[in-house]
């Protein structure tokens, strides 16, 4: 009995692009995935028989191979020039090598296919493709994963930027996974192996799925992020601002000492090269953007103070101001 053909198994035209046959496959392996059809031997049939044809139509020299000779040509040891030499004798008494056809029928009667090219073959040693029955040395390799699996996973601002090992509750299993540092808000990574279990198939155990975590980060109370670049608003005095001190700030690799130059106006940037975020081989900037304060409480001695401040100002401030 001849085996059906596997462009009907997955359901696409005989001139179907590899991106059809891509397809396709993916809908039919996640219509009949055993995962989803437990204890279901139909629908465990119908996903070997789907994974066997796209192992075969979404490989290039495969596929060719099967156009011109079907399953057998899939053989292991099978002979293309020798068998197309074969079939050049054989002449129009030949009924042909249809894709999916077992048998050759010569002018001189019906001829079994594998008896007449047993030395092509080498041996005719024979074998099992998956759902196809004994039809010579191919065995189907298609490989089965388990589910992938979504995740979320918040992350407060310092975790983000240091990464490291956290722990995450997942489908009731407490699951330990290594963030990298330097991870953003809205960022989604890719976990390898860590989704749902290995599948048991009939070649074997599969390979476990793999986890997309889907990060947040919680917002800092002082700091800013803006790319690898941290910002931090730091308050100074206007005596501080108009002397020039050195002030401690802290970074997430530690505490710096920044001098404050004397005269800094407000918004003024300091910047500590490389004590931002690290992610790889490339770090950022962290930046002291300087705020003055005005005093926290203005007497009468505050305000001779400010006046007497007032006369050392030689330019209006906001004379260059205009629409212009």
């Amino acid at each position: 009995m001849m085996e059906r053909d596997l462009y009907d198994i997955l359901g696409v035209s005989r001139d179907a692009d590899t991106a059809e046959i891509k397809k396709a496959y993916r809908k039919l392996a996640r219509k009949y995935h055993p995962d989803v059809n437990p204890d279901d031997a139909d629908a465990e049939e119908r996903f070997k028989k789907v994974s066997t044809a796209f192992e075969v139509l979404g490989d290039a020299e495969k596929r060719k191979l099967y156009d011109e000779f079907g399953l057998d040509g899939l053989r292991e040891g099978f002979d293309a020039e020798q068998a197309r030499k074969y079939k050049q004798w054989q002449g129009a008494g030949g009924a042909g090598f249809g894709g999916g056809r077992r048998y050759y029928r010569s002018s001189g009667g019906g001829a079994d296919f594998q008896d007449i090219f047993g030395d092509i073959f080498g041996g005719g040693g024979r074998f099992k493709t998956s759902g196809f029955g004994d039809v010579g040395g191919f065995q189907s390799q298609a490989p089965v994963k388990g589910r992938d699996v979504s995740a979320s996973l918040e992350l407060d601002f310092l975790q983000a930027i240091e990464g490291g090992e956290m722990e995450l509750g997942l489908q009731g299993r407490s699951l330990k996974v290594r963030v990298p540092p330097g991870v953003r808000d809205g960022e989604r990574l890719r976990l390898k192996g860590k989704g749902g279990a290995a599948p048991q198939t009939p070649y074997g155990k599969g390979q476990p799925g793999d986890l997309f975590l889907e990060i947040s980060v919680k917002p800092h109370e002082f700091v800013r992020r803006e790319g690898l670049d941290l910002y931090l608003d730091v308050p100074v005095s206007i005596p501080e601002a108009v002397e020039g001190t050195q002030i401690n700030v802290p970074t997430p690799w530690g505490d710096y000492k920044v001098t404050v130059p004397e005269g800094v106006h407000s918004g003024a940037k300091l910047r500590l090269k490389g004590q931002g975020v690290r992610r790889g081989k490339k770090r950022g900037n962290f930046y002291v953007v300087i705020q003055i304060r005005t005093p926290d409480r203005i007497d009468e001695k505050v305000l001779e103070a400010v006046r007497q401040l007032d006369d050392a100002y030689e330019e209006d401030l906001r004379g260059d101001l205009s629409w212009q």
